[in-house]
C-alpha cells in the first residue's frame, strides 16, 4: 500500500485515487489475459470466423495493454490521462465486439457500469455523460449488426434500447449528483482547512508579538530601575573627578606625578561619563526618556573616542582612525552616538580574539556622512545577517550578551534619517556601513 500512494500527482484526489485505479488495473491487465487464454484452450472448436477471433483477441489485448500503460502513466502522477486511456481503449473495444458479434453474444455487461463509475470519481461530469452516451451508441450498433439478429429475422432487435437507455441514464444521474456532493463537502473541508492555518498562523504572529513586546516592556522596567542607581554612583565618582584642580595642594612631586595623575583622572572622568550615557540609553530604550539631538563633528568626536577604543581593545588589536579633512557635521545625540560606537567596537573586540585590526573610516559622500567601521574577525552567516538587528538576537553564550547593541545602533540611525547595513562573511571579517544626513550649518569651531 505504501507502494501504491507513492504517485507524484499535484491533484489531492489524484492521490487518494491513485491506489484503488492501480489495484484495478493490474487485476484487468492479469485477469483478460488470463481468461481468454483459459476459454481458449478449453474450448472444443471455435465457432468463430477469422474476422471475429481476430477482434476477440485484439480487444482483449488492447484492453490488456490499456490496463499496464495506465498503472504506468499512474506511476508518473498522470492518473487521469491513465484513467481516460483505459475507458476510450474499453469503449472502442466494446463498440468493436458489438458490431462484430451482435448485442445478445456481447461479453462487455459488468464494463459498463465500471467505466461510468471511474469517469466520475476520477475524471469529472463531462467524461461520465459522454461514456453515458457511447453506450447506448455501443447498444445500437450491437443490435443493427447482423450478428445480433434473430436467425430467422424474426421479433425487433432494438426492443430492449429505451430501457437500457433509461436504466444507464439513472445510473448516470445518481453518479453525476452523489460524486459532486463528495466534491463540494472535500472542498468545503479543504477550504475550511485552510482557514484553519491561517487564523493558527496569526494566532502565532500575534503570541509571538505579544512576548516580544512583553519582552521589551520587562527590560524597560529594569533598565530604569539599574539606571537609577548606577546615576547615583557614576554622579559621586564625577563629583570626585572634577576636584582634581586641587592637586596643587597635595605633596607630591609636581615634575613627574601632576601630570601622570591628571591624566589619569581626566580617564576616570572620561569613562564616568560614558557610563552616565550608558544609563541614559537604558533609559530611552525603554521609552522614558527622549533623546537630546545636537550638532556635532564626527571626526573630532571620534578622536576624542579613540584613546578609550585602544583601551577597550588592548594590545593585540589595531585600532586605525581615518578622517577627511572637512568637518562631517551630523544632528544625534552625542552621549548615544558614543555609546554606538563602543558597542560596534566591543562586538568587534569579541569576534577578533587573536587579535587583528579594527578600522574606522569617516567620508562625506553625496551630502552624507559615511562611517564605515570593519574588523578582521571571525565574520557572520547570512543568516545571522538577517537577524543581526533584532532585539535580543545575539550569538554570545548566556550571560555574556543582552542582544541590544546593534538594536541601539539601528534605532539611532533611524533617529537621524539614515541607514545601517552589514556586510560579512564567515572567515572574511565584518563591515558596517552607516550613513547619515550631514547638517545643514556645519560647525566652525571644536566639536563639543
Amino acid at each position: 500500500m505504501a507502494w501504491l500512494r507513492r504517485v507524484p500527482a499535484a491533484d489531492p484526489i489524484d492521490r487518494r485515487n491513485a491506489p484503488a485505479l492501480q489495484v484495478l488495473l493490474l487485476f484487468l491487465g492479469a485477469e483478460i489475459p488470463l481468461n481468454k487464454a483459459y476459454h481458449l484452450l478449453t474450448a472444443g472448436r471455435i465457432q468463430m470466423d477469422p474476422t471475429q477471433l481476430a477482434v476477440d483477441i485484439g480487444t482483449d489485448a488492447a484492453m490488456t495493454l490499456a490496463a499496464w500503460t495506465g498503472v504506468w502513466l499512474i506511476r508518473r502522477g498522470k492518473v487521469k490521462p491513465a484513467t481516460a486511456l483505459f475507458i476510450g481503449v474499453t469503449l472502442c473495444s466494446g463498440i468493436a465486439a458489438n458490431i462484430a458479434f451482435g448485442y445478445q453474444l456481447q461479453a462487455f455487461d459488468p464494463y459498463p457500469m465500471m467505466l461510468l463509475t471511474l469517469a466520475a470519481l476520477v475524471i469529472g461530469r463531462w467524461a461520465l455523460w459522454s461514456v453515458y452516451v457511447c453506450i447506448p451508441l455501443m447498444f445500437w450498433l450491437g443490435m443493427e449488426s447482423p450478428e445480433g439478429q434473430a436467425p430467422n429475422g424474426s421479433g425487433n432487435p432494438f426492443q430492449n434500447l429505451p430501457s437500457l437507455a433509461m436504466s444507464y441514464f439513472m445510473i448516470t444521474l445518481v453518479l453525476d449528483r452523489t460524486v459532486e456532493a463528495l466534491r463540494e463537502g472535500l472542498f468545503s473541508a479543504r477550504r475550511s482547512a485552510e482557514r484553519l492555518r491561517l487564523e493558527m498562523r496569526e494566532r502565532e504572529r500575534v503570541q509571538a508579538r505579544l512576548l516580544h513586546l512583553q519582552r521589551i516592556e520587562s527590560v524597560g522596567q529594569l533598565a530604569s530601575g539599574v539606571s537609577h542607581d548606577f546615576n547615583n554612583i557614576l554622579g559621586a565618582i564625577i563629583g570626585y573627578t572634577a576636584q582634581r584642580h586641587r592637586l596643587h595642594e597635595l605633596d607630591y612631586d609636581p615634575a613627574t606625578d601632576a601630570p601622570a595623575m591628571a591624566q589619569a583622572l581626566e580617564g576616570v572622568e572620561l569613562a564616568a561619563q560614558r557610563g552616565v550615557a550608558i544609563s541614559r540609553k537604558l533609559l530611552s530604550f525603554s521609552r522614558r526618556e527622549l533623546a537630546v539631538p545636537s550638532d556635532f563633528d564626527v571626526a573630532a568626536a571620534l578622536s576624542e573616542l579613540q584613546p578609550m577604543l585602544r583601551q577597550l581593545f588592548g594590545s593585540s588589536v589595531a585600532v586605525e582612525l581615518s578622517t577627511p579633512a572637512l568637518p562631517c557635521v551630523v544632528h544625534l545625540d552625542r552621549a548615544q552616538f558614543d555609546l554606538v560606537m563602543l558597542n560596534f567596537a566591543a562586538n568587534a573586540r569579541d569576534a577578533m580574539p587573536d587579535g587583528g585590526t579594527f578600522s574606522i573610516q569617516v567620508g562625506l559622500e553625496e551630502g552624507q556622512v559615511a562611517l564605515r567601521l570593519s574588523d578582521t574577525g571571525v565574520g557572520m552567516s547570512a543568516e545571522v545577517m538577517r537577524q543581526a538587528f533584532e532585539p535580543f538576537f545575539t550569538t554570545k553564550p548566556a550571560g555574556q550578551g543582552t542582544g541590544l547593541g546593534l538594536a541601539v545602533a539601528q534605532e539611532l540611525t533611524q533617529q537621524g534619517g539614515g541607514s545601517l547595513w552589514v556586510d560579512s562573511a564567515p572567515g572574511q571579517g565584518t563591515r558596517f556601513t552607516l550613513r547619515l544626513p550631514q547638517a545643514a550649518a556645519p560647525l566652525t569651531g571644536p566639536a563639543g
